[in-house]
């Protein structure tokens, strides 16, 4: 059921890499070309909220990591309350996770000017989580963020 899908994918999705990314911060920062890049997905566009609160809340110039970490805890909350929609969320936890990523990636770049923080979107892979219905081949699918890597 959807209720049960919100905890695990918020907390594999956007906090799974929010947990890396700290892992990774002090390293990164002795590197001479410190690079990070995040898998997105068009399924995290803004356009998926419903509610011009969390848009603005989403795209603040001033938005904070523990900001957008409660954001995210908020999701799941209203999920499992099954008040998501009355709340502007949409129902699509992969989709928020996603948007979670792209925030996430602009707080960063913001935050870390001297290192190259990109996100970057796939496409539509052919994969086990879409019964290879995608479009993409994976190996096609990583060449972008290949390339920014480099």
């Amino acid at each position: 059921p959807f209720e049960d899908q919100a905890d695990i994918t918020i907390r594999t999705n956007y906090f799974g890499t929010l947990n890396v990314t700290r892992s990774f911060l002090p390293l990164l920062e002795k590197s001479s070309d410190p690079r990070i890049i995040n898998v997105a997905s068009y399924a995290g566009r803004l356009t998926i909220l419903r509610s011009q609160d969390l848009v603005d809340a989403f795209t603040s110039p001033t938005l904070t990591i523990p900001e957008l970490s409660q954001w995210m805890d908020r999701f799941t909350r209203d999920v499992e309350a099954k008040t998501h929609s009355q709340n502007g969320w949409p129902n699509t936890c992969y989709g928020v996770s996603k948007l979670g990523i792209i925030a996430l990636t602009r707080v960063l770049a913001r935050d870390f000017p001297e290192m190259m923080i990109n996100s970057v979107d796939p496409g539509y892979c052919r994969t086990d989580q879409n019964d290879n219905g995608g479009i993409v081949d994976p190996w096609d699918g990583a060449y972008t963020p290949y390339l920014l890597a480099l």
